[in-house]
């Protein structure tokens, strides 16, 4: 039996005679060859980019509101959204569905009921509706964990110091606090749905009123706020306060928001007062005065001559 000649995928073959171009090296052959290496590129992105596009999660589902609505109300609401599935709710513990079609030249509604995965993340939002602030506010009971690298001697527990955008370790504090919210099981309904759909409600569209996650730290330390961001489908820095003031996050939030003086009191739980005297430092803020101990005492903060100066003035 004859065994094949090893001239077939050997230097011996007649590939060179056959396709002699791509054994040369002169510069058009080069340049053939690089146009034929951007063509396969640019054939790969775009297979790349197909394949992404025929992953893209869909769009979100909304709810609007129809409050104290009849169920002849809610279908007239669905029927003004025109043809589609429309989301409809009267803040209680049930979203209704409703399906409108032209039929003819009439649209008519038929009520069905919504996704599990809707229905679900419709009840934990309504849960942790706050009506004074019109927002879902889940509070975290006591939020406690220990401070990023380079907090202060004596510090226990991280706080909205420590997340400002004053202080030079606030990237890592918020990446710890996001990681902990992120895969923490109380959010899991917002990622109940295989798609990553979370349903928005009517007041949202403009990108305002957000989740929030309340982190009540405590006493003299007040809480951080973080809110889950629609895009990046995480968690994310929204602000904090301490026991009586808001933290400041820039130089501008010494002053008023218009630029005019501002005040900041610690009446009690004067632990805050060196702290505020940090941040300050931080963003080149000139404070005057001295602390005394645990005085009750504000800071007087204005702009003179360009630059934002704080005066200690104990009460």
């Amino acid at each position: 039996m004859l065994m094949p000649s090893l001239c077939k995928i050997s230097p011996c073959s007649d590939v060179r005679d056959r396709f002699p171009l791509l054994h040369l090296n002169s510069p058009h052959v080069r340049a053939f060859k690089e146009w034929m290496m951007k063509q396969a590129l640019w054939l790969l992105l775009g297979m790349f980019a197909f394949s992404a596009s025929a992953n893209e999660r869909p769009e979100d589902p909304i709810a609007w509101a129809c409050y104290v609505c009849t169920e002849q109300e809610r279908q007239q609401l669905a029927l003004g959204k025109g043809e589609g599935e429309h989301l409809v709710y009267s803040a209680g513990t049930v979203i209704y569905g409703y399906e409108v079609t032209r039929q003819g030249g009439d649209l008519v509604v038929r009520a069905f009921t919504p996704a599990a995965w809707i229905s679900y993340q419709y009840r934990e939002f309504m849960e942790d509706y706050n009506s004074s602030r019109g927002e879902f506010v889940y509070n975290w009971g006591l939020f406690s964990i220990p401070p990023s690298s380079g907090s202060g001697p004596g510090e226990t527990d991280m706080w909205g110091h420590h997340v400002s955008a004053l202080n030079p370790t606030h990237v890592e504090a918020r990446e710890r606090v996001k990681r902990i919210l992120n895969n923490n099981s109380n959010f899991s309904f917002l990622r109940v749905d295989p798609y990553g759909r979370v349903l928005r409600f009517q007041f949202q569209l403009d990108g305002s009123s957000p989740y929030i996650v309340r982190l009540n730290v405590g006493g003299a330390l007040g809480a951080m706020e973080f809110y889950f961001d629609m895009e990046t489908r995480s968690f994310e820095y929204l602000q904090s306060e301490d026991y009586h003031n808001p933290i400041q996050e820039s130089a501008a939030d010494f002053l008023a928001a218009d630029g005019g003086p501002r005040t900041f009191g610690y009446l009690s739980y004067t632990q805050g007062q060196p702290y505020f005297i940090q941040r300050a430092q931080w963003a080149g803020v000139k404070v005057h005065g001295e602390l005394n101990g645990s005085r009750r005492m504000r800071f007087d903060c204005s702009k003179m001559e360009g630059e934002t100066h704080c005066f200690i003035v104990h009460l």
